[in-house]
């Protein structure tokens, strides 16, 4: 529970689930006592943390055991993974014990197999697992349609067997958390603030916005800020000194509530060079912020509706990233109105309305293992 966007919908769907009809338990394959979203977990709710001495071979494959041994004991109807690793030991599950398993897919994955990191898992290639395995899962969910093409056409997954459900947000509770103060320097110099958030990770594209921020600040002073933490920090900051742009930019980490920062920004950039269905950008709109975003494959330009809520710009261009920006900065009224349409836009897209989904195919699920 210490992650990105699928574990904050693995959270939300958690808290909203319909107790009398579905009783979850839920395995975790790491420690989650430091995780800020322990807190919102049901408070009676079983967990089950099977976490690793390390990440060498052996120790993954104990894991691995120890799963295939927690499914054999609580003997469930309905097994429901995400991430594509949980996904295939999920569908192992279901080889060996005939479980019902439902699988998500949050990301696009023909972008992570293309990675160093993503291109295999231990030793066999991850497009080849999915390929195999995937076709046995019983549902698979997609976060949105362009993650359901991309399982179609390139991992030839049958589309019968897929849905898209888009992710759930905690509409009331963001909005809540937003009207918290901000004690930061930025905010207090009556200077055009400009926030980005999420994982420090290549795929996130923060080293393409600090080189359009630095385009920015050629033509009208501003700040940057940054939230989220990850293996890149110490790169992305030396970028900053060779920009020369120190003084104007900060760091600020993971944050337990992002959303009163991103609720006074005047305008939220989502730079990722891909996606599924960005989280951020859902919790950006509930805040009020006016977007800038890249359409990149997927996600932001189906949350966005092609532009009608937001600016969207081509991945990895520099030049039209911080051109969009300046032009949200320097015009307040189309400012106004994507904070406007945005706050509409994201009522789509709240708990209320998309675990019911979660629910419906898991107790269908459930009756057919019966």
């Amino acid at each position: 529970m210490i992650g990105g966007g699928a574990e904050r919908v693995m959270t939300n769907i958690l808290c909203h689930i319909k107790s009398e009809k579905i009783e979850p338990v839920l395995v975790l394959l790491y420690q989650y006592e430091q995780s800020s979203r322990k807190k919102y977990l049901p408070e009676n709710m079983k967990i089950i943390v099977l976490e690793r001495d390390s990440d060498r071979l052996l120790d993954k494959i104990k894991q691995y055991a120890e799963f295939m041994k927690t499914v054999y004991k609580e003997k469930p109807h309905v097994i429901i993974s995400f991430l594509t690793h949980c996904n295939i030991m999920s569908i192992h599950a279901k080889l060996l014990f005939k479980k019902r398993v439902i699988i998500g897919e949050h990301n696009t994955l023909t972008k992570i197999t293309n990675t160093q990191d993503g291109r295999k898992m231990l030793w066999f290639s991850t497009k080849h697992l999915v390929q195999m395995f995937y076709r046995f899962a019983d549902n698979i969910i997609a976060v949105s349609e362009g993650v359901k093409t991309d399982l179609v056409e390139e991992f030839n997954i049958p589309p019968h067997n897929i849905e898209v459900i888009y992710n759930p947000i905690e509409l009331n509770r963001i909005i809540e958390l937003s009207n918290d103060p901000v004690e930061h320097a930025f905010f207090r110099e009556g200077i055009p603030v400009i926030l980005s958030a999420g994982r420090l990770v290549p795929q996130k594209g923060f080293d393409i916005l600090l080189k359009a921020f630095r385009n920015v600040i050629r033509e009208m002073d501003a700040r940057l800020i940054i939230l989220g933490e990850g293996p890149e920090r110490e790169s992305l900051s030396r970028l900053v000194d060779n920009l020369a742009i120190t003084e104007k930019v900060s760091f600020l980490g993971f944050q337990d509530n992002p959303y009163k920062f991103i609720s006074k920004a005047d305008v939220f950039v989502l730079p990722s060079r891909y996606e599924g269905l960005p989280m951020v950008i859902l919790e950006a709109m509930a805040c009020g912020a006016p977007i800038v975003s890249t359409d990149c494959k997927s996600g932001p330009g189906e949350i966005l509706q092609n532009g009608r809520h937001g600016v969207l710009i081509p991945p990895e261009d520099v030049n039209a990233l911080s051109t969009a920006i300046l032009k949200l900065l320097r015009d307040k009224t189309l400012r106004e109105g994507f904070s406007v349409s945005a706050k509409e836009r994201v009522k789509e897209f709240i708990v209320e309305n998309i675990v019911p989904k979660y629910e419906e195919m898991i107790y269908n699920s459930a009756l057919s293992a019966l």
